[in-house]
């Protein structure tokens, strides 16, 4: 029993010797886990102020909203250069933004201008016009927004079972489309 004992300790000061010796060299692992997806927002602040792209910018702003950081992705767009904030996708995130800063009517002033110049087929001077994914996505949104303002929502924040109701009959209106 005794030497059972002796052999225990000797464990003990053994992985306490270990971790004196080995452990300082070794990064401690980040308490709350990263969100994936992300990206770096730094490198991507410093992308944008370099090249305040229409990609750099809607990159930036969807970082910003995955980290539910709304206001961020909303001044983003509103600083960004005209010339990029026309393009589809970044008036798309805008919407995002404002719909998660809690202000439907304009979030869906956005998205219906977007959706009509999707509808239209509209090009910007780049010659760039709505992807097909984006005119789906903007369709689903616009229903959404319509539905919500319907159901007397003015603050999705403040109402998030009428928000869910409202989605559930968004998603009736929208139809499936197929594409080659």
């Amino acid at each position: 029993m005794r030497f059972g004992f002796v052999i225990a300790n000797a464990c003990v000061l053994a992985g306490i010797t270990w971790m004196t010796a080995f452990g300082p060299g070794l990064r401690a692992a980040e308490v709350l886990p990263s969100r994936g997806g992300v990206g770096d927002i730094p490198a991507l602040e410093a992308r944008t102020a370099h090249t305040p792209s229409a990609q750099n910018i809607t990159a930036l702003a969807a970082a910003y909203l995955e980290r539910d950081q709304p206001g961020l992705a909303s001044a983003v767009i509103q600083k960004a250069p005209r010339d990029a904030r026309v393009r589809p996708e970044v008036s798309h995130q805008e919407a995002r933004a404002l719909l998660r800063r809690g202000q439907l009517r304009e979030a869906l002033a956005v998205a219906e201008k977007l959706h009509t110049r999707c509808a239209l087929g509209d090009a910007d001077a780049d010659g760039a016009a709505c992807p097909a994914w984006l005119a789906a996505k903007t369709y689903r949104q616009v229903a959404f927004l319509r539905e919500a303002l319907a159901a007397g929502i003015e603050d999705p924040r403040h109402d998030p079972v009428g928000i869910e109701a409202a989605y559930e009959r968004s998603a009736g209106q929208v139809p499936l489309v197929a594409m080659r």
